[in-house]
This record gives C-alpha cells, sequence and structure tokens, in this order.
C-alpha cells in the first residue's frame, strides 16, 4: 500500500451512477474514486515504475509561493525499503524520467544534459550528468533494449517549440556503448520502449491534416553500425487524407506482440508490435465524448486500462482483461472532485511488475495540481463468496459435519475450485485437506473435533483464480459435551 495507506481512499466502493456508453456498448455502472495522494509537482511529464525498488517515478515541476520553481524528481514507494518519498530537486524546467532495470539509477530530463542519480533504498546520490543536445520544449526518456534513449528539440521560446526540428539520441554505457544520434525529426517525437528491446518512436502532428509517422523498433548490439533495426511503421491515414495521428500515449503487451495508441481522434488503436500493420480492437471503448489520455499493459500479461478526461461521474478510466476473449464488462472509474482530480492525465497510466496494482496520475482540470492513485486491480476480478455454511451437531470428540456452496459470479472458473481448511483451537492451528467443489459450487467437510468442550473455529479460504477473486469465510462453533442432548451452539461470521 502506497505510504502505508495514504492511496487507501483509492480502494474502490459500491459502485454508483451510470457512464454513458459508447454506440453498441451496454452502459455500465462508474465507480467512484476515492481521493489520491496529492503531489507537490505543477506540471507533469512522465511517470515510470521501478520494480526491484517499488517505486513510482514522477518527473516535473514544482512551484512556490514566491513565484521561483525549480524541477523535483519524485519516487513513491509502494514496497520495499527506505523512506516513504524519495526526491531530487535541479533547474526547472524539468522533463522525463527513465530508470536502470535493476533500479540503481534514475534519470531526469533537463535543457543541456541528462540529470543522473544513484538509487538506494530511496535515496538519491547525484552522478556525472548525461551529455545531451539542448532540449528547450521538454524531454522524453526511455530505457530499453540496455540503452537510454531521450529526445531533443532546441528552442530559443516556449512559442518556438511549435516547429521546432529535433532529434532521438542514446546515452553511452560504461560496457562501451556509443553514444550519438540516432534519427531526427520535424517535430516533436514521443517514445516508448517495450520487452526484448522495442523501441516507438511517434512524432507529434503540427497540423489536423498533418500525418505523422510512427516507427516501431528494435534495440541491437550495433555491431553492424545501427542500433535500431526497423520493423514497421504507420500512418493513421494511410492515404494521406483526413486527419493524422494525434498521440496521446503508447504501450506494448507483456510480449510485445501488441501495441495500443491512444489517438485523440480515433481512441484506441491498436498495432501489430512486430510490423506495426492495423489489428482488430476487441476492448470495449472508453465511454462516448471521453478524450483519451493514456493506455497501459500490466507485464504480467493479464490486464489493460484506457485512461482518458471525462466531465461529470462519466468514467475516465476503464480496466480489462488483457485477453479480449474474457467476455467481462471492464471496470470503469470516474474522478471527479477536488480530493481525486478530474482526469487522466497524458502518459499518466503505468503498472506495478506483478500487475496487482495500477497507478494513475490525475489532474485538476486547469492542469496546475495532480495526485498519484493507486488502484488494486483484484477490484476488476468477478467476485467470489462462501453461502449457506451451515454445520450438525458439535460433540467434542466426535465427528463434524459443514456443508456450504461456493458462489462465483460471472464466468466459469479458469481452474477447478478447492477450498483450503484451518482448524483453530485455542493457539493450535491445524490445516486440514483442501476441499473439492462440485460442479454446482457446492462442498463437504468431515472433521473430528477436539475432544475438549470449548470453541473451535474454521476458516474456509479460496485462493481465487484468473478470473475471480478470492474470498473467506470463518466458521465459529461451540462443542459441547458427549453426554448433552441438546442441540450445539453455534454462530458464524
Amino acid at each position: 500500500m502506497l505510504l502505508a495507506g495514504a492511496l487507501a481512499g483509492s480502494a474502490l466502493t459500491t459502485a454508483t451512477g451510470t457512464a454513458s456508453a459508447a454506440p453498441g456498448v451496454a452502459a455500465v455502472a462508474a465507480v467512484p474514486s476515492g481521493p489520491g495522494m496529492e503531489l507537490s509537482a505543477a506540471s507533469f511529464t512522465q511517470m515510470t515504475v521501478d520494480e526491484v525498488s517499488r517505486r513510482v517515478w514522477i518527473a516535473g515541476d514544482r512551484v512556490y509561493p514566491d513565484g521561483s520553481r525549480d524541477g523535483e524528481l519524485v519516487g513513491v514507494l509502494y514496497g520495499g525499503v527506505g523512506p516513504a518519498v524519495a526526491s531530487a530537486h535541479m533547474t526547472a524546467p524539468l522533463s522525463g524520467v527513465a530508470v536502470e532495470p535493476d533500479g540503481s539509477k534514475v534519470y531526469a530530463g533537463q535543457s543541456d544534459h541528462i540529470a543522473n542519480y544513484s538509487h538506494h533504498t530511496g535515496f538519491l546520490d547525484p552522478l556525472d550528468p548525461i551529455p545531451a543536445p539542448a532540449d528547450g520544449c521538454g524531454r522524453e526518456l526511455v530505457h530499453t533494449g540496455g540503452r537510454l534513449f531521450f529526445t531533443s528539440r532546441p528552442a530559443a521560446s516556449p512559442e518556438g517549440c511549435a516547429g521546432a526540428p529535433g532529434s532521438v539520441g542514446v546515452a553511452a554505457t560504461p560496457d562501451g556503448g556509443k553514444a550519438g544520434q540516432v534519427m531526427y525529426s520535424s517535430s516533436r517525437v514521443h517514445l516508448e520502449g517495450g520487452p526484448g528491446g522495442l523501441l516507438v518512436t511517434a512524432p507529434e502532428r503540427w497540423s489536423p491534416t498533418d500525418d505523422p509517422d510512427l516507427g516501431i523498433y528494435r534495440v541491437t548490439d550495433g555491431a553492424d553500425g545501427n542500433l535500431l533495426e526497423f520493423l514497421g511503421e504507420r500512418r493513421f491515414t494511410e492515404d494521406g487524407t483526413g486527419r493524422g495521428m494525434d498521440f496521446r500515449d503508447a504501450d506494448f503487451s507483456a510480449d510485445g506482440s501488441v501495441l495500443a495508441v491512444a489517438d485523440g481522434v480515433r481512441g484506441t488503436v491498436l498495432l501489430s508490435g512486430q510490423d506495426a500493420r492495423f489489428l482488430e480492437n476487441h476492448y470495449a471503448p472508453l465511454p462516448e465524448g471521453v478524450a483519451p489520455t493514456a493506455v497501459a499493459f500490466s507485464p504480467d500479461g493479464k490486464w489493460f486500462a484506457q485512461g482518458g478526461a471525462a466531465s461529470g461521474d462519466t468514467a475516465d478510466l476503464t480496466l480489462a482483461f488483457a485477453d479480449p476473449s474474457v467476455e467481462r464488462q471492464p471496470l470503469r472509474i470516474s474522478f471527479e472532485d477536488e480530493a481525486a482530480g478530474h482526469r487522466v492525465v497524458p502518459r499518466g497510466m503505468e503498472f506495478s511488475g506483478d500487475g496487482q496494482q495500477l497507478f494513475v496520475v490525475t489532474s485538476n482540470p486547469e492542469g496546475t495540481k495532480f495526485w498519484l492513485h493507486t488502484i488494486q486491480t483484484r477490484e476488476a476480478l468477478a467476485p467470489s463468496r462462501f453461502v449457506d455454511v451451515t454445520h450438525g451437531p458439535a460433540v467434542a470428540g466426535g465427528p463434524f459435519r459443514v456443508t456450504g456452496r461456493l458462489d462465483l459470479d460471472g464466468l466459469a472458473p479458469t481452474e477447478a475450485p478447492r477450498i483450503t481448511v484451518q482448524r483453530l483451537n485455542g493457539l493450535e492451528v491445524t490445516d486440514l485437506p483442501p476441499l473439492p467443489v462440485a460442479e454446482d459450487g457446492t462442498f463437504v467437510l468431515e472433521d473430528v473435533l477436539p475432544d475438549l468442550v470449548g470453541n473451535v473455529q474454521y476458516i474456509l479460504g479460496y485462493a481465487g483464480d484468473e478470473v475471480h477473486s478470492p474470498s473467506e469465510h470463518w466458521l465459529v462453533v461451540d462443542t459441547v459435551e458427549a453426554s448433552s442432548t441438546g442441540p450445539a451452539a453455534a454462530g458464524s461470521r
């Protein structure tokens, strides 16, 4: 749990309200979010998850009451060792963040270099900066294929960024990998890394009719003089007419076979991660009228999330199974108050490495305040519960029989359910053999009670499966002496 429960308010509660759905999609209840952790930064540029150190790294600028500002790199702990928040302050503007796969180093973009920090249990120590061409428009950083890539665009003023040419560069490595420029662009370029050294370059369009050319590459060892192997490219209009790609975010599936692109015009577009061809999209879309801002696949291959900017209680986020053949409506979440933000920011979603948590950055409508939410992905699983649990006479030292039913909502289980059983008798804890579950969900527990009169408890547990959440049931039994003829008193909770 982030910050020892500081984000517990993001846990989902009973669904209220109804989100408007896209044509042909049934309306689904949107769950209001709880409050998030308000970030100190007054801007957001990029985030990344460090699975080794268990931190969410966020880069942006912080504004102080006197109007001064500096760049702030923040790492929020979500499990592991060290302070709840690790931070470093540097010259504003700060843009872009990346982390070494082993968590040992964190990188942040500055206008004339790449800041470089060693990281250990929540403490950041500055290292020698990494040389980079001048940037006046905001860098993006990504670490993939063992190399650090970054964008650069020199500009004398923010107004000059609209048509400023730029480049994608690569940093040197300690083992001899050379620094250099790998490509040039006439507009701003967004970067996204993927498994197996995949790299996406997605230029911004400079007008509604511009048709930027998204490219997919694989990082190589550079032995042939080319660090990037070209895999495919895609123009979204193909024939050069109409509105081109309006890029907001992109992410690869866990195996790299699919690239999801959040497009401001089309919503979520799916491409092949191997050659950039269009793929059919079977995912439920964001509700009608919601502007798409972010997409994310979980590294464990189980989940797919789409984020957007909605008004009112319409869902800003959908969380679904990455396997579209699982026919279950996605979990839909709305951000709609002053303690939660009102929209998912562009590129503002990342999963933990195990897929159990989705981290979401939201902002107010003006984009001047930001919040970090954590969403437990188990909330999107179908519920399970124990029902109709009853038992026979509870005579000390005698046989004891419990019957009940495991109720699984919605989907058929992906594997045959089994129920674990623990018996608690005072300080003595006994693990009993697991119970099989019949096709109708019923089960039978047969045991021999301890031979002393007193309180005995049974804990029935279901571990869940790929589509159902875990559940637990406590059965409390007061045993009676063998000579007693009255019924056994019992209760459950």
